[in-house]
C-alpha cells in the first residue's frame, strides 16, 4: 500500500540520519507535471528516433514483403512490440503539424522548469531520498490491461530522467506481503562517484539486499 512506501521512506531517512546525515526538506514544486511531460517527450523521441528502423538499413526484416512499402510496414508491425507501437503513435501525432507548439514545445519548457527545480534543491543537498514507485512492486503482467495505472508507477523515476541527473534504487524493505519496495537516491550532475558512496552506505545499515521476495 502507499503507507508502506511512505514508511519506507521514513526508515530511509533515519538510516541516513544515524550514518550522519544531515535531513534538509527541500521543494521541487513543478514534479506533479513530470509524468504528463514525460509521456509527450518520450514517445516523440522514440517516434523520431525508431523512424531509421525501417527494415532495409536498420532494425528486423520482414521475410515475406515483396516490395519497398511492404518491407518498411511489415518490419514494422512485426519488430515492434505493442508497448513500443504505443509510444511511436502517440510521438508521431504530438510532433505532427498543428500540435507541435501544443505539445511537444510546451513539454520541453515545463522540463527546464523541473530541472531548475532540482537545481535549486542541490545547492541545499547533496543528495535527494525518494520513493521509486507509489505501491510495493506487483505481479509481471497484472498491470498489462490498465496502462494508465502502469504509467502512473513511473511518477518518482521520470523526473529524474527529465532533469539529466543520476538516480540509484536500492533495498527498501518489504511490503506485508513480502514483495520488495525501493528507495531512490537522487544526485547531482555528474557526481555518480557520491550517489554510489552514498547508495553503499545506505545499504550498510539493513540487510534487506541478501532477502527474496515472496513469489
Amino acid at each position: 500500500t502507499a503507507d508502506e512506501i511512505v514508511q519506507s521512506w521514513e526508515q530511509g531517512i533515519a538510516w541516513l540520519k544515524d550514518a550522519g546525515a544531515e535531513v534538509v526538506d527541500i521543494s521541487l514544486p513543478h514534479t506533479k507535471y513530470a509524468l504528463p511531460t514525460y509521456y509527450i517527450i518520450a514517445p516523440a523521441e522514440a517516434s523520431s528516433n525508431l523512424a531509421r528502423f525501417d527494415g532495409i538499413r536498420y532494425g528486423h526484416r520482414a521475410a515475406k514483403a515483396d516490395d519497398p512499402v511492404e518491407i518498411y510496414y511489415d518490419s514494422r508491425a512485426e519488430g515492434f512490440g505493442p508497448e513500443v507501437k504505443r509510444r511511436v503513435i502517440l510521438g508521431t501525432y504530438v510532433l505532427s503539424s498543428g500540435y507541435y507548439d501544443a505539445y511537444y514545445l510546451r513539454a520541453q519548457k515545463v522540463r527546464s522548469l523541473i530541472r531548475q527545480d532540482f537545481s535549486d534543491a542541490f545547492e541545499k543537498v547533496d543528495v535527494i531520498l525518494s520513493p521509486v514507485t507509489p505501491t510495493p512492486a506487483f505481479k509481471r503482467g497484472e498491470k498489462i490491461n490498465n496502462l494508465l495505472e502502469m504509467y502512473l508507477c513511473d511518477l518518482y523515476t521520470i523526473g529524474v530522467n527529465l532533469a539529466g541527473l543520476p538516480g540509484i534504487s536500492v533495498p527498501g524493505g518489504f511490503s506485508k506481503d513480502g514483495l520488495p519496495v525501493g528507495i531512490q537516491l537522487i544526485g547531482k550532475p555528474l557526481a555518480e562517484a557520491e550517489l554510489l558512496q552514498t547508495a553503499h552506505l545506505f545499504e550498510q545499515a539493513h540487510d534487506f539486499y541478501n532477502q527474496h521476495p515472496a513469489l
